[in-house]
């Protein structure tokens, strides 16, 4: 089965985790939505009773009423429900979310900015909604919402009457100044979240190359520089989780090494002999795994066979065994390096310190007769036997 890199499995790490905060940005979007409109119904409400006791009202209190807190208030809340529809939707997308809730914002700054368009502040809605969109650090997000924004207002200014004691744009040249201001305002609201996104991309992206480039250094430190298998740090982690999660599924503990391995490096040179560890571990990860593979040393390597019986085991070794015999090593003609292990099966009650010791009894009686399989095995009188398979009792 092919497996991920670990460059690959860290940056979709690093991406849900900041799918994850965007997601929690979203749902902080939307409640600021919720926040706006209950927030605004209880500021027409009190402005409802200054108004009503003051000689600025211009018609009758329900009238006023209904214009001004129920029909703003309720058409607000349905664009607040229809947020709230596509946030709980599980058929729309996380970023289909977001332009939903952008766009709802939008719309009821509109809702309150042409009922209350004598109160021309109201137009700093439209900015908050810019740039509450900067965090999801999406270009085309932030235009369309700031395009609305800016054709809303403009819309609202010139076509909707809804306050009759509104005033034209076109009524005096302050009242246009005003307006082209406010126009300009919104502008640069978006051209900095233009900008502000800009940054962001580009420390969101130096900041995923530092994270991975910090993972895959750490995930170098556990890989043997030779041969590309699991070093020693790497299985003193895995005996440790062993010890510490106690797994309740089957576990074979092994030690292999090359059979006279000091004799290869002595008759045929270095290179032979680290091309020969580099076939044997690769020889090794065909048959057990790479992620089973450890090199702990010299020649020396140990396997971590989860999910396996030891005659599992004994059957991948015998076949590790004939598959390191058919290689041949360019320019050294009838070089046929030979394995031994030692296997032990995993006890709760042993721990990874007997385990390894026990593999590593095993792999020593095996030594004694080359190119042999040894099984630790536990008796009753903590008596140690060890089945022998012999070169001779391999098949052909």
């Amino acid at each position: 089965m092919e497996e991920s890199s670990p460059h690959t499995l860290q940056i979709e790490s690093i991406r849900n985790d900041l799918n994850r905060i965007l997601d929690e940005w979203l749902h902080l979007h939307f409640r600021l939505t919720a926040l706006l409109v209950a927030v605004a119904f209880l500021v027409e409400i009190a402005l409802a009773f200054f108004i009503a006791n003051s000689e600025i009202l211009t018609t009758t209190i329900s009238r006023y009423i209904l214009k001004f807190i129920l029909v703003p208030s309720g058409v607000s809340a349905l664009f607040l429900l229809s947020a709230y529809v596509a946030l709980r939707s599980k058929k729309l997308s996380q970023q289909t979310k977001q332009y939903v809730i952008s766009i709802v914002f939008v719309a009821i700054c509109c809702v309150y900015y042409s009922a209350h368009s004598a109160f021309v502040s109201i137009y700093a809605l439209y900015a908050f909604a810019i740039f509450l969109t900067t965090t999801y650090a999406d270009y085309k997000l932030t235009t369309i919402t700031s395009l609305l924004a800016l054709i809303s207002l403009t819309v609202s200014e010139l076509l909707v009457f809804w306050d009759q004691d509104k005033v034209s744009v076109f009524a005096n040249a302050n009242r246009l100044v005003d307006f082209l201001v406010v126009l300009a305002i919104l502008i640069s609201c978006s051209l900095v979240s233009a900008v502000t996104i800009h940054y962001e991309r580009r420390k969101n992206e130096a900041s995923l190359r530092r994270e991975v480039e910090r993972e895959l250094l750490k995930e170098s430190m556990l890989y043997d520089e030779l041969t590309g298998a699991y070093n020693r740090k790497a299985l003193h982690n895995e005996l440790r989780q062993l010890e510490e999660t106690a797994p309740t599924e089957p576990l074979v503990f092994c030690i292999a090494d090359i059979d006279h391995f000091k004799s290869v490096n002595d008759l045929y040179g270095h290179q032979v002999g680290d091309l020969c560890l580099i076939e044997f571990a690769c020889v090794l990860c065909d048959y057990f795994g790479e992620s089973s593979v450890f090199r702990y040393g010299g020649d020396e390597f140990c396997l971590i066979l989860k999910n396996a019986t030891i005659d599992e085991a004994k059957l991948l070794c015998e076949r590790a065994q004939m598959r390191l015999r058919r290689i041949d090593f360019e320019g050294v003609s009838g070089f046929k390096p030979t394995i031994s292990f030692g296997l032990t099966e995993y006890r709760e009650a042993d721990g990874v310190t007997r385990l390894f010791n026990q593999a590593d009894e095993a792999l020593y009686e095996a030594k004694r007769t080359r190119n042999a399989i040894r099984i630790y095995h536990r008796n009753a009188g903590a008596v140690s036997s060890f089945h022998i398979m012999s070169q001779e009792e391999l098949p052909s």
